[in-house]
Order: structure tokens, then sequence, then C-alpha cells
């Protein structure tokens, strides 16, 4: 929407139900040639004649307007890959301006306005003053939080509130926001599941335990890798944890549901080996990342398997962007690359035969030169 569609709509509704413009101006009280200019956009009907008009066609005054202040899901999905694609093709400014615009048309859309902060949360990089874009964040968040009913809408605004907090080393905001332990979690999931299993509803019920189970897989592993850099002094828990996750990761095919997860433990393995001064074990690490990268396909998705078969239609409702990644494909290429040619703490390796060979053959798959 870039507009109220009012002229449209007035032409439209006067024609369905067969009425002359005459009518409805006598109607409202109003002439002949005022209605016809209200339909051709010449101008608009005083605001105190809204309320009127609108009960004539049996209408709220937004429907009568033409004005749709909430987004639906599939739309915003939608704006949000476009808006992502045009990172790689237009100025961050350009794209700013694009998103600030459609926060001020769709300033009581929570949800959209949750999707645009993860968006800049994603890019803030690429602006000028990315603390700017991340204070945008925050605000955006803040906003949500205040004014939503859903509980939903105000835990994902104190996640993502919370990252941009951590990328402008507020960590003490962080903890006002989150708490700073850890209580007991008694899941629902169970319980949900035997009621809906009590109601012959069995379908829903392995539903219900699938996607729990999936959650919690990516949960261990998001922590399992968080912890590495905490367990760098401890050689044996490291091991432990790196041996297991492996485990993890095959065992439940985690490259075919969420390949970023198994990467990003490999890549910030293969750091933290590194700060162990063990540099075969970090190319090891390297190594099983460039045999993921090797099996990706562009664009990346989330999705389930012959095991977690019963998750699309969560994806599909739940997640604000589905299966979509929340980053357009050639700035995912790039990050993807640079894990391994940028970051200082492999520079060690670069000498080695093994990691010129990653490094070709990463920009091979993933055509960059």
């Amino acid at each position: 929407m870039t507009g109220f569609q009012f002229a449209t709509r007035i032409s439209t509704l006067r024609k369905e139900i067969g009425i002359t413009q005459e009518q409805v101006a006598q109607y409202v009280g109003v002439s002949k040639a005022a209605v016809s200019k209200w339909e051709t956009g010449l101008s608009y009907p005083d605001i105190t004649l809204l309320p009127k008009l609108a009960t004539f066609f049996n209408l709220s005054i937004d429907a009568l307007l033409g004005y749709e202040p909430q987004m639906t899901q599939e739309n915003i999905q939608k704006l949000y890959t476009q808006l992502a694609e045009k990172f790689s093709i237009q100025t961050f400014t350009e794209v700013q301006q694009e998103i600030e615009n459609y926060v001020k048309e769709y300033y009581s859309c929570f949800p959209l306005l949750l999707e645009l902060a993860l968006l800049y949360l994603n890019y803030h990089k690429q602006a000028e003053h990315p603390e700017e874009v991340l204070n945008r964040v925050v605000e955006l968040c803040e906003r949500v939080r205040h004014h939503t009913q859903e509980y939903k809408y105000v835990h994902k605004a104190e996640i993502v509130e919370a990252t941009a907090f951590l990328m402008l080393n507020e960590a003490e905001k962080v903890l006002e926001l989150l708490g700073d332990h850890i209580q007991v979690e008694f899941g629902t999931e169970n319980i949900i599941a035997t009621a809906q299993t009590m109601m012959n509803r069995p379908d829903k019920a392995r539903e219900t335990l699938q996607i729990s189970m999936y959650q919690h897989l990516f949960g261990l592993i998001s922590s399992a890798t968080d912890s590495l850099m905490l367990e760098v002094e401890n050689i044996e828990h490291f091991d432990e944890t790196i041996k297991r996750m492996e485990l993890l990761i095959k065992e439940f095919h985690v490259e075919k549901l969420n390949v970023n997860a198994a990467l990003v433990f490999y890549i910030k393995a293969a750091y933290c080996n590194m700060m162990q001064q063990r540099h075969e074990e970090a190319m090891k690490m390297l190594q099983l990342y460039g045999r993921l990268v090797n099996s990706l396909t562009f664009p990346i998705h989330l999705k389930g398997d012959a095991y977690f078969d019963l998750l699309e239609n969560w994806m599909r409702k739940e997640m604000a962007l589905g299966d979509f990644s929340p980053r357009d494909v050639a700035s995912i290429k790039k990050d993807i690359l640079a894990n391994v040619t940028d970051h200082p703490i492999l520079a060690p390796l670069q000498e080695r035969q093994d990691y010129k060979a990653l490094i070709l053959n990463l920009k091979h798959h993933l055509n960059l030169t």
C-alpha cells in the first residue's frame, strides 16, 4: 500500500451496489460534483463525512479508505526477502529509507516491525554508522514490547533487542532485559500433546512433540557452540563437547535440517582450537566446515527430513520468515568465505597447503573470486 485507496474504493463500491454519484451526494449532503472529484482523486471528503459514508456503504472507515494497518504474514515474508536482496545491489541508505517508509505506514503492525528490526540486525554492518542502526533496532523492539498484547511478539522483541545490546557492548542492559539467572523450564509441549491424545488427535500430538524435539535439538547445538569459548582453558571438557556435538550433528543429519547451525559450530570450534595453539585440530574443524559448504545449494532453507516429517505446516505458520534464510544469498556466500579468510586467529594457517586448498575449494563452490 502506498497511500489511501479512497478514490478507487468509493467508485468501485458505488458501482457494485448500482447507485449513482447523485444518490451518494444526496445521502451525504454534498454536490454531485464533489462525489465526482472524490472518485477521480482530485479531492477528499471532509473528515466529518467519513462516518456517514462508511455507514452508507456498511464498512469501517479503514475499509472505506482502503487502509490496511496490518500486513499479512505472507506479505511480510515477501517484503523481508525483497528488502534483503536489495542490500546486495543498493546502498544501505537507500534500503533504509524504504524500510522506514514501511515503519511509518505500518507502525501498529508489530509482526512487521519485528521483522524489520531483525532485518536491520542482519545488515547493520553495511551502514555508515552501525551503532545508530542498532539503536533503531532497540527502538522498534521497545515499541513492540510496550504495545503488543501477544506474548510471542514480546518474547521475540526481547531476544532481538537483547542481541542488539550485545552488539552495542551493553551487557548490563541485556541482563536488565532478560534477567541474570535461568529459571527451571516447565515445558508445556508434553502436557499439550497428552491433551491432544486424550481428545483423539494423535496426529496433532505427534506434531507437537516432534516440533519440541526439533527446537530442543537446535537449542542444544547453539548452547554447546557458545560454550566452547568458555571452555578453552578446560581442554578435556572442550574436547568432549566437540565429540558429542559431532555425533549429534551426524546422527540427526543437521546439515539437511539447518546447515547454518553446523557451520557455526565448526567454525567456532576451529577458532577455539587456534586459541589453544592446536592447529591440526583447527584444520580438522575447517575441513568439516568446507565439506558442509560443498554440500550447500542456494537459497538455503530450513526444512524437515524423513525423521522430522511433520514440521512443514508449523514452519509456515509460526516462523515469521517461514523456511527462508534471513539474509540474501550474496551476503551469505561472502560471510561463509570471510569466516575462513578474514579472521585473524587463522593467520598462522595461511601458508599450509591444506588451508590454501580449502580456500580455493570454497571460492569455487561459492562462485567467488
